[in-house]
């Protein structure tokens, strides 16, 4: 599911992404344009994960209408849900060409206990 961009007044973009479930694991996508792989952090816990990245420049949004409001944007910063539990120690993510891809590996639910 793609979700649709939103903001903030804090100068904080929401990006663009997609959350995919896979059999082992969950795959998110940002999608970071305007943003350097060295300005991405990104926190994981047991069941979210995190995304700020700062802007290599500022974008500025003017909006002339019957209220005239100016907003200047710095970073995306976005925190999700998971909807299952994953082991954040883990987690692998790459960065390239602005899009940012996290795997999170599911957790164990089921362990086989052996009889002795």
């Amino acid at each position: 599911m793609i979700e649709k961009a939103t903001w903030g007044y804090d100068g904080n973009l929401e990006p663009l992404y997609e959350v995919e479930e896979r059999e082992e694991e969950f795959l998110v996508t940002f999608d970071l344009p305007r943003v350097r792989r060295e300005d991405v952090e990104v926190n994981t816990t047991k069941d979210t994960v995190e995304v700020v990245a700062r802007m290599s420049r500022a974008i500025c949004w003017e909006h002339w209408g019957s209220v005239q409001r100016k907003i200047t944007f710095q970073a995306f910063r976005k925190r999700i849900r998971l909807p299952e539990q994953v082991e954040p120690e883990k987690a692998s993510a790459i960065f390239k060409n602005g899009i940012l891809q996290i795997n999170l590996p599911k957790a164990r639910r089921k362990v086989v206990v052996p009889i002795t």
